[in-house]
Formats: structure tokens, C-alpha cells, sequence
């Protein structure tokens, strides 16, 4: 997913669904984006996962 679309969910609360064998999803706050690699702060850790890698994102109200 380019980088650009992803900037507008910067400091959003978001469930992203990776691409794979096994549907992973998570929910947290995208907190920073550099290339293709998102860092993600959920409730009890920070993630950064690689974007090529995101199937759908969206935001939580």
C-alpha cells in the first residue's frame, strides 16, 4: 500500500488486516510511517509492520 495513502491515518485509532495464510488483524493508533514500514501503538506494546504486507485498513470510532 503506497505510503501516501497512508499518512491520513496517522494519530487515528485503526484495525489493520495483513495479507497471508491467516488473516491477522490489529487495533491501535498509527503513530509513524517511513517507506513502507508503519509503527503501531497498541494497548500493550508498539509494532512495526511492513505495508506491502497491510490487506485493508480502516478507522475505529
Amino acid at each position: 500500500m503506497p505510503a501516501e495513502l497512508l499518512n491520513e491515518f496517522i494519530d487515528k485509532n485503526c484495525t489493520i488486516t495483513l495479507m497471508g495464510d491467516e488473516h491477522i488483524q490489529m487495533t491501535g493508533i498509527v503513530v509513524a510511517i517511513e517507506g513502507y514500514w508503519i509503527k503501531i501503538k497498541e494497548d500493550e506494546c508498539t509494532r512495526v509492520i511492513n505495508g506491502a504486507m497491510i490487506q485493508d485498513i480502516k478507522t475505529n470510532k
